[in-house]
């Protein structure tokens, strides 16, 4: 029994030898296909999971990867409705899409204990697995609450296989002054509003 079992271990090994090359080039041409796919998968989608707030990148341009709810702020809450979305349209002259955006109404609710003032936001959307991308206006909380962002993109796009984009993210870069101790502090926080399974208040065709 015991000179059965090295024989057919011997066997096997004999036949892994045998066919070594046989087996090397089905996992090279199975294994790194699957290995390329992820790569470009996990490349796609952790590219577009980062944004900035300037209209052009320099060395000084900030790089987000971390963002808070828009209640994660220690001194005041964001309200974010999503008021409008105008679809672009394509204009004959130029073969763009123009006219396209969508807008958002945005206050903020101090919490108690807190002193906040000068609230600045600066808008994005900014759409996963894809660099569909627009810069909004900064603008003061304090005087201002509408932000229309142009956004001249089509959607729903399919980027890559079994991947669908139906709306951007709007992330907001937040300014304020928080008073603290009789001191002023600036801060910057940065919030990311997702628009997955919302609905506007109002459409534009």
């Amino acid at each position: 029994m015991k000179n059965q079992k090295i024989e057919e271990k011997m066997t096997f090994w004999k036949w892994l030898h045998k066919y070594r090359l046989k087996i090397v080039s089905i996992a090279f041409l199975v294994i790194v296909p699957i290995a390329l796919i992820l790569i470009m998968y996990v490349g796609s989608y952790t590219a577009n999971k980062v944004v900035n707030f300037d209209a052009e990148v320099t060395p000084d341009t900030v790089e987000v990867k971390e963002f808070l709810d828009t209640d994660g702020i220690d001194a005041f809450s964001l309200n974010i409705v999503w008021s409008k979305l105008k679809y672009p349209i394509l204009d004959p002259n130029t073969d763009e899409l123009t006219g396209g955006y969508y807008e958002f109404d945005i206050t903020y609710e101090a919490h108690e204990n807190y002193v906040v003032k000068s609230v600045f936001v600066t808008p994005v959307l900014q759409t996963d697995w894809t660099s569909l991308r627009s810069l909004g206006t900064k603008r003061s909380l304090e005087i201002y609450h509408i932000f229309n962002i142009d956004f001249n993109y089509n959607l729903p796009t399919n980027p890559l296989l079994f991947v669908k984009v139906s709306e951007p993210h709007l992330y907001l870069k937040v300014e304020y002054i928080l008073t603290t101790g009789g001191n002023d502090v600036p801060m910057t926080k940065y919030v990311e509003f997702s628009l997955k399974d919302l609905n506007p208040l109002n459409v534009i065709s």
